[in-house]
């Protein structure tokens, strides 16, 4: 577009709006029809490269239609031919002047594709790895929430048991002191006891002799205890 609004401009001296350069494209290329936003772009850019004629071209910059209507449009149609042409030829010999470049960007461009199928499929199928994954997680986190809920139930099962155990241990122990300590008390009284029935064997033997010698009888109990 550029170079076609370059060849209006060298023809005609005159930049002129989009509308016009669509009716020129029209007449001498029908089967281009680009935007009035690209035509519009496209004049910009190329008044840029003419900052040395400024004044001209703001001179020229709108023209009205009827401006338009007095130039010849077969000598226009010819000249813009021609222009077109011209940069037709200029670029085709720069492609092949390129040719080599070009097939190296082409080559380039072809495996940079394929880069960029190999790594949309490892990003499809790490994605889908990760939503495996995290399935898993989320499985794997109620396994735990389970887990950890039955064992906090048996926490406080086996909490309970053990104060359960402790109590009974501590009964068992006191009962155990307290039957340590009666038995204690009965040692001692036994003790006391036999101690006590020594000394009144004692006594009753010396009581007895002294009565024998004092011409007492013997019961028949402790002679028939002899005689066995």
């Amino acid at each position: 577009m550029r170079a076609f609004l370059r060849a209006v401009r060298d023809a005609t001296g005159q930049l002129y709006r989009p509308a016009i350069y669509q009716r020129l494209l029209a007449a001498v290329a029908p089967e281009r029809r680009p935007s009035t936003a690209t035509l519009a772009a496209e004049k910009q850019a190329l008044a840029g490269e003419a900052k040395q004629s400024a004044t001209r071209a703001e001179d020229c910059e709108i023209v009205d239609v009827l401006a338009l209507q007095t130039i010849d449009v077969e000598q226009l149609r010819l000249a813009v031919t021609d222009a077109i042409d011209a940069g037709m030829v200029r670029f085709a010999r720069s492609a092949g002047g390129n040719g080599g470049q070009l097939a190296f960007y082409a080559a380039r461009l072809s495996e940079t594709e394929q880069q960029l199928l190999a790594v949309r499929e490892q990003a499809a199928r790490l994605a889908t790895d990760l939503a495996l994954a995290r399935q898993l997680a989320d499985h794997h986190e109620r396994d735990a929430q389970r887990t950890g809920t039955a064992l906090a139930l048996e926490a406080d099962a086996v909490a309970k048991l053990a104060a359960e155990v402790t109590e009974m241990r501590l009964f068992a122990l006191r009962s155990i002191d307290e039957a340590r300590g009666e038995a204690r008390v009965w040692k001692e009284r036994s003790v006391v006891l036999e101690a006590q029935r020594q000394l009144d064997a004692r006594l009753l033997e010396t009581f007895r002799q002294k009565a024998y010698r004092a011409g007492a009888e013997i019961p028949d109990l402790l002679r028939q205890d002899k005689r066995r």
